[in-house]
């Protein structure tokens, strides 16, 4: 049996996809027989996942942050604005502060809450990393940091310098540098937390082989060379946490989308920048066969499109909805709609891909310039991939037939799953175990 240590800030709420990867890879692990401590804020969250199978808590100290609240409203205004108004790649207002805003404060120590809808900062503690080490002083834990915030991997610093014999493992759920969705002005610090870890960690995990060499190359730069210890380890999804919900408030709640007989194109969560529902909508224009139903918190931007081109006979907008009704509309849907990134973007697997992999479900992907997403892609028989070309998407959808629309499952997906995922990693963390041992 191995014990590992998380620090993660995501892990109890449903609502964020960050906290499924920790609590998908937490529990495979610890069906696996090993122990789990889990560090992590304690905070009164809304919408919980079951954690009966972490042996400890450990509890990071957390604070509201009145002040980024005020701005918040703000900066969010500011994006909507951005994302109507300004062409894209061009000089965006308030770049230069919002890019120290990002990336010192939001990306450095603090992580958001849906269903609180505000922002949590994240502080150090030396007392807390000294109780921890104690308790660790007799033994050599795997020790998990997840970032972000970056600030997790400040704290897989502190414990490895308090306990050099831990084998520190800094997982990147998102890239400090070079992050295609991001500005890298002013970013003092997180290329701090990435000095720290491409010099001290053990191993340094990405969610796919893009951000990997990406983060190979960082390093270079940097004057490290991490080749060796890299590994990717995909996002995935549980097979034990699969929907099966169809109860009879959700299908009352949703019976008028339930009952139409258009095709149900349906799309949950957050759309970033760079992702054209703009120019989705403006194909939406051209079909009468569809029916898009939106939940998530952008909805002012769904909005603001589908109001613009007059097509609010074809879009509904759910705005916040809970996990649980989300996955009902999920199983309930004809089409899962994933947006990705209208410009080059390399091996950007969100776990938003993988939640929809596990529904069974024909996938239309927009967005057709990650090379490293198109090559997983080709063995799924259920993912559909497009240009950003209002015509093709229009002509697609104009061709859909509902009974051509059944579920499907596809094993393919299978090596996706945290049971596989947990299990090559845990074996691949022994084996380093093992050759560190001959070396020492």
């Amino acid at each position: 049996m191995k014990s590992y240590v998380f620090f993660s800030a995501y892990f109890k709420e449903k609502e964020t996809v960050a906290a499924s990867r920790i609590y998908g890879l937490t529990k495979s692990l610890k069906t696996l027989g090993n122990e789990i401590v889990l560090c992590s804020p304690n905070v009164n969250f809304g919408n919980v996942s079951d954690d009966y199978f972490i042996d400890k808590f450990i509890y990071l100290p957390t604070e509201e942050n009145p002040f980024l609240e005020k701005i918040r409203k703000v900066y969010k205004k500011n994006r909507i604005y951005e994302e109507r108004n300004s062409e894209r790649n061009s000089f965006r207002p308030y770049e230069n502060v919002r890019s120290l805003i990002d990336n010192n404060i939001l990306w450095y120590d603090h992580f958001y809450s849906p269903s609180r809808n505000q922002y949590f900062q994240v502080k150090y503690s030396s007392k807390l990393i000294k109780q921890i080490a104690l308790q660790f002083s007799n033994s050599n834990p795997i020790l998990v940091t997840s970032s972000g915030p970056s600030i997790m991997n400040y704290f897989g610093y502190k414990m490895k310098k308090k306990n050099p014999n831990i084998f520190w493992v800094a997982d990147y759920r998102d890239l400090n540098q070079n992050n295609p969705y991001k500005s890298d002005k002013f970013n003092f610090k997180g290329k701090k937390m990435d000095k720290l870890v491409f010099k001290y960690a053990d191993l340094i995990t990405t969610v796919s082989y893009g951000a990997k060499e990406q983060n190979i190359e960082n390093a270079r730069k940097m004057g490290y060379d991490i080749r060796d210890r890299t590994y990717v380890l995909y996002n995935g999804y549980s097979k034990d946490e699969v929907s099966r919900i169809s109860s009879f408030e959700l299908s009352k709640k949703y019976k008028d989308i339930l009952s139409s007989l258009k095709i149900k194109i349906i799309f949950t969560g957050t759309i970033y920048p760079l992702r054209r529902i703009d120019l989705f909508f403006e194909a939406l224009r051209e079909v009468d066969n569809a029916l898009f139903v939106y939940a998530g918190g952008s909805y002012d931007l769904v909005d603001y499109y589908r109001n613009k081109l007059k097509i609010e006979s074809k879009v509904i907008n759910l705005k916040v909805i809970s996990k649980e009704e989300a996955e009902f509309l999920q199983r309930n849907s004809d089409i899962l709609l994933q947006l990705k990134a209208d410009v080059k973007e390399d091996g950007i697997l969100t776990g938003k891909f993988f939640e929809y992999l596990q529904k069974n479900k024909r996938i239309l992907s927009l967005g057709d310039k990650d090379e490293e997403y198109n090559e997983i892609c080709k063995s799924l028989k259920n993912v559909d991939i497009l240009p950003y070309d209002k015509g093709r998407i229009a002509e697609y959808i104009n061709s859909l037939k509902l009974e051509d629309l059944k579920e499907n499952y596809d094993p393919n997906i299978e090596r996706f799953s945290w049971e596989i995922l947990a299990k090559e990693f845990d074996d691949f963390i022994s084996q380093k175990l093992i050759e560190r041992k001959s070396t020492a």
